[in-house]
């Protein structure tokens, strides 16, 4: 999701926090008051004092730091970013995260012109159900709008709660059956919702739901044309051989596949192109010597309307060198 706050400065009234500055500061004004005081070492009980109140006088100017960036959309978090959305009449739903509801936020102030537009139809995709990661709206033709969806219920269906599967299944018309573990319960409900479509595609379901609310009276242009769609899902086989320094543990591989599933899941999204650079620098951990990248053989770029995920993720230890 694009959030625009990031590019800018750190506001000039957020100070920079020393607290030996302030220390500093407060000894040589105790030692401008009282100039016949000569008992300045660490164990007097004056530079006890003093080194209380710099510590005090830090927390202080911590706390005005933290008060004014409560105030800023792009630096606000939790309950102070759920005060700041209100004041725009958004909400947080479920289990939103910051960055998802700031960047409504932003897409909301964005789209709130007479004539609505493209961040007004992608505010509105984006609170239409928690289960919506991204949304991209195009407009193919004059008067018609597309809005490409990129879904979390693959990731949903995998981590949910055993107490959380049943309202999944409703959900996707599905029920347990009574001899059917919960492994091959989430595998049907995977496939009921997302057939062999790959993570981040958008079942029939979640494109009802957000194409009723693309639709309505008060948020669809009278003269626009909608479609709601699934984002189309490019599926990316990764292999690569790594080597290792002589004295580095194999073992640092052993999670290298987990957390690039889990770092494509956070920088990835509609219209974000597979670089092999950025695959490499996400495999070269501490210990790794080099990495031959073997698949893929080229960047990977997409269309707006796209997403990557990863298919197979092959990582082999090819040896030892220097």
């Amino acid at each position: 999701m694009a959030v625009t706050t990031n590019a800018l400065p750190t506001p000039d009234i957020i100070e920079t926090l020393s607290y030996q500055e302030i220390f500093d500061l407060l000894r040589a004004d105790f030692q401008t008051r009282f100039p016949d005081f000569s008992a300045l070492v660490e164990s007097d009980p004056a530079i006890k004092l003093l080194e209380v109140a710099a510590y005090r006088e830090t927390i202080l100017r911590a706390r005005v730091n933290d008060a004014f960036k409560a105030t800023l959309l792009g630096l606000a978090a939790a309950n102070d970013l759920d005060n700041l959305a209100d004041f725009y009449n958004v909400s947080r739903t479920t289990e939103e995260t910051d960055v998802a509801l700031r960047a409504r936020v932003i897409e909301k102030i964005k789209g709130s012109s007479t004539g609505g537009g493209a961040s007004w139809y992608r505010f509105q995709a984006l609170s239409a159900n928690d289960l919506v990661a991204d949304a991209l709206v195009d407009s193919p033709a004059p008067g018609a709008v597309q809005i490409a969806l990129l879904s979390e219920e693959s990731a949903r269906i995998a981590s949910a709660a055993e107490s959380e599967l049943p309202d999944l299944g409703t959900f996707y018309g599905i029920t347990r059956l009574e001899t059917e573990s919960i492994a091959d319960f989430r595998v049907r409900l995977r496939t009921a919702a997302l057939g062999t479509a790959g993570d981040g595609a958008a079942s029939s379901q979640l494109l009802s739901i957000v194409d009723a609310v693309m639709q309505a009276p008060d948020v669809r242009v009278i003269t626009d044309t909608l479609t709601t769609v699934s984002a189309s899902i490019v599926v990316i086989d990764v292999a690569a051989d790594i080597y290792l320094y002589p004295d580095a543990n194999s073992n640092v591989l052993a999670g290298l596949e987990a957390s690039l599933r889990a770092d494509l899941a956070s920088a990835g999204g509609l219209g974000w192109d597979l670089a092999r650079s950025w695959l490499i620098s996400r495999m070269h951990l501490e210990g790794v010597q080099r990495v031959e990248l073997i698949t893929p053989t080229a960047d990977v770029v997409i269309t707006g309307a796209q997403a990557v995920t990863f298919g197979t993720v092959t990582i082999n230890l090819a040896g030892y060198d220097r």
